[in-house]
């Protein structure tokens, strides 16, 4: 297809096409922003994704982009990035994740493509991660950082963390990852009961819930144990409702079949129907090792539910805004366990975030930032 003089064109680069967060960014870039859009994914990547955005734009499929680190596969991707990156005549390049962003603003580097960004939802390194790993991927993020002209991060947190690593702050830009809030609003008369009676819980259980990815980085191998000790502690039924999917749901299944008998688990899978988990539930809980600012505690908030969480990049940044909720030390899971029996057995009190606040988080403010960040840098308004 022939390139019209004015057509702006932006290659975006994404590890691997999933449900998450990073996910959400890329779809506000393309719905955001006036250009001919071509998004480069890895093999890992969700059918089902692949076919939302194939609606939206040119999706390409880089079989070498994967996310275990591995050298020589490594190359080939970098190799085919800058080669395609250089055909192309992109006048920017957008990456999306730890190993696209290393590569994808390398070949950007060798294609000489005049504007290049990159959307961290989360650091590829910190105490979340192994030392060797964590080292790699800080000294790999420090030596091209310089290769970016801009930054867009989730949360404050997140920011800071980056910046202690060597980015400059005038290439950090807070950029939420956008929700539809409008559906999480707090629980009305009815509602709670309502809630549960869908799930299959008792109406006077003390009712645990988790909404993610089931990966190991997410902790959920220790959902089960949160859920028998509060049942001990409390003297209670507990309802554990988890709602996600991932490696860890087989693990998750053999675990919830031996449970205590004061433990109802219920694993939901995806669910259409995050609200109204919401509203099922007294505390949400996300013992993962590593965030950028989680999404589901923004919906949590929202809702007015409290929520436990190690204290990663966003918690800590959510309660300073208002939400209901405990930052616990990371890895200290009897703190996180007393935390969590805390909240059923003495509820506190919703969160007072201030209505402007979750204005942040829209999508319409999301995809104008990125516009308006795009027009600034490449000297032109965008036609749409």
């Amino acid at each position: 297809m022939a390139r019209a003089s004015n057509e702006t064109r932006v290659l975006s680069v994404m590890t691997r096409l999933l449900r998450g967060g990073s996910e959400r960014r890329l779809f506000d870039v393309v719905a955001g922003v006036p250009a001919r859009h071509t998004v480069v994914i890895g093999p890992e990547s969700d059918p089902g994704q692949i076919a939302a955005l194939e609606a939206q734009c040119e999706v390409v499929v880089c079989p070498a982009l994967v996310r275990p680190v591995a050298p020589a596969g490594d190359l080939a991707a970098l190799a085919y990035l800058t080669k395609l990156t250089r055909r192309g005549g992109f006048d920017v390049v957008h990456t999306h994740q730890a190993k696209a962003g290393l590569l994808g603003r390398v070949a950007a580097g060798l294609a000489r493509t005049p504007v290049v960004y990159h959307s961290a939802s989360m650091a590829s390194f910190g105490p979340g991660y192994g030392r060797v790993e964590s080292t790699i991927f800080a000294v790999s993020e420090r030596v091209t950082a310089p290769l970016v002209d801009a930054f867009f991060v989730v949360g404050d947190d997140l920011a800071s963390r980056l910046a202690a690593n060597g980015v400059a702050r005038h290439r950090l830009q807070v950029v939420r990852s956008s929700l539809e809030l409008e559906p999480f609003r707090p629980a009305g008369p009815g509602d709670r009961d309502a809630a549960r009676a869908r799930f299959g819980v008792e109406p006077d259980a003390a009712v645990i819930g988790y909404v993610g990815s089931l990966e190991a980085r997410k902790g959920v191998d220790q959902l089960l144990g949160l859920a028998e000790a509060s049942a001990d502690a409390s003297g209670r039924r507990v309802a554990l409702l988890i709602a996600g999917a991932g490696p860890e749901r087989a693990q998750l299944e053999a675990r919830a079949a031996a449970a205590s008998p004061d433990v109802q688990v219920r694993l939901l899978g995806h669910i259409p129907d995050v609200p109204e988990l919401m509203r099922a539930v007294d505390v949400v809980v996300l013992p993962s090792s590593a965030e950028g600012l989680p999404q589901v505690l923004v919906q949590a908030a929202h809702v007015g539910v409290p929520f436990v969480a190690f204290d990663v990049d966003g918690v800590h940044e959510l309660i300073g805004l208002g939400a209901a909720g405990a930052a616990v030390p990371l890895g200290d899971l009897p703190a996180f366990r007393a935390a969590v029996i805390r909240s059923l057995v003495v509820p506190p009190p919703p969160g007072t975030i201030d209505p402007g606040v979750w204005a942040q988080w829209r999508p319409a403010a999301v995809r104008q930032a990125y516009r308006d960040r795009y027009e600034s840098d490449l000297g032109r308004s965008l036609e749409a």
